[in-house]
């Protein structure tokens, strides 16, 4: 990754955190409907979201880089191995007004991509999906996205 792409993921990611800081109650009120436990549930999620950025973008570039590859963000795409069956696909965890089903954009919010934030390669989940539970891998994950939430 060259410097100038690497310099507009930093700002990017910065971006990321300005957003969750300043349009936070926006946000809640317009994609969390259900003001009990799971609202304290996507808090929980999103603080921890914070606190991981604000370790990511006080690491050097070349850390940096590393990290895009060993964490799942808003904008990663994750590659999963289903364990019963060894088939693999590709999620990429993006804001809610991003998703793409087609495309495997899945939001951050929706009960699969809840369940891929924050996940390292190699990370073991009972994946909660509409079909139902099933064990997965994550096997690799890329930073990929570069697009911007807007309500």
């Amino acid at each position: 990754m060259n410097h100038s792409v690497l310099q507009g993921t930093r700002k990017h990611l910065i971006n990321q955190l300005v957003f969750f800081d300043e349009q936070y109650s926006l946000f809640f009120d317009h994609y969390v409907r259900d003001y009990g436990r799971e609202k304290q549930t996507i808090d929980e999620m999103i603080q921890r979201y914070k606190q991981t950025l604000e370790q990511l973008l006080a690491q050097d570039d070349s850390a940096l880089l590393a990290s895009l590859k060993s964490v799942t963000l808003l904008g990663s795409s994750v590659k999963v191995r289903f364990e019963e069956d060894g088939f693999e696909e590709s999620f990429t965890v993006v804001y809610p007004t991003d998703i793409d089903p087609d495309n495997n954009r899945i939001s951050f919010l929706s009960p699969i991509g809840r369940q891929l934030l924050l996940t390292a390669p190699n990370d073991l989940l009972d994946l909660e999906s509409p079909v139902g539970r099933q064990q997965v891998q994550v096997r690799e994950i890329s930073f990929t996205y570069m697009g911007d939430f807007s309500m």
